[in-house]
């Protein structure tokens, strides 16, 4: 997966034609203080931040080259540990080349002339583009927790869908809204749609930390009760 993901991005970045444009620089820009909102996922390894939409807009307004790097570096960023927490290279590098291949994908679905000629609406293509990042982002982020902590692929998978699912909707309609604002899309647009990803990055804390305190008292009650029955 690193392999693949260094490749792809090198390859673009290879073959980019242009200067990154300013719509690139304040589209990285936007994504990287929005990978640092980040929650916890109740019951996995693993954390969410709200860059999608902006990782999106790359997809859909700027070059592939530029696309991959504003996937890439908001990534990077989003992976780098607090404080009191290790810096994992191999998790880290993981990480960035699995999100650069999903949004590949997305870029070859959005922009592939089948797909352009059955669907005109850029809105409406990207929203189904979207659903191809989110298979493969999901297929592998399942894949490496199976490897690494000997859990069910599907189960693990689904577990996955059930908590992100209704973030990629809301992702992909905020940055399908975008859009549909004007092709035109400069700074302002862009710029709007942070306040919306932080009310959303706000509420899924809110929820996830009390998920994430229920299970714990679940499992601290679960382990009062071994403990129990054991001296028994």
């Amino acid at each position: 997966m690193i392999l693949s993901g260094f490749l792809l991005l090198g390859e673009a970045i290879a073959n980019a034609h242009k200067l990154p444009s300013a719509r690139f620089l304040v589209l990285l820009v936007l994504a990287t203080v929005a990978a640092r909102l980040r929650v916890k996922l109740p019951g996995l390894t693993g954390v969410m931040s709200v860059n999608l939409p902006f990782i999106l807009l790359a997809v859909a307004l700027t070059g592939t080259a530029e696309a991959l790097t504003v996937a890439f570096i908001s990534t990077f960023a989003q992976c780098l540990p607090r404080q009191k927490q290790k810096f994992n290279a191999v998790q880290i590098a993981f990480n960035c080349c699995a999100l650069t291949l999903a949004v590949g994908a997305t870029r070859w679905i959005y922009f592939s002339p089948e797909f352009s000629s059955a669907i005109s609406t850029p809105a409406l293509r990207l929203a189904i583009a979207a659903a191809g990042y989110f298979l493969v982002n999901t297929a592998a982020v399942s894949l490496v927790i199976t490897l690494t902590e000997a859990v069910n692929l599907l189960r693990t998978w689904a577990e996955i869908v059930q908590l992100s699912f209704p973030y990629l909707v809301a992702s992909a309609g905020v940055a399908g809204l975008a859009i549909a604002v004007g092709q035109d899309i400069r700074w302002a647009v862009p710029v709007a749609v942070l306040p919306v990803m932080i009310g959303i990055f706000v509420s899924y804390r809110r929820f996830f930390t009390a998920a994430t305190a229920q299970i714990a008292a679940e499992l601290s009650m679960e382990a009062n009760n071994i403990a129990a029955a054991a001296h028994s």
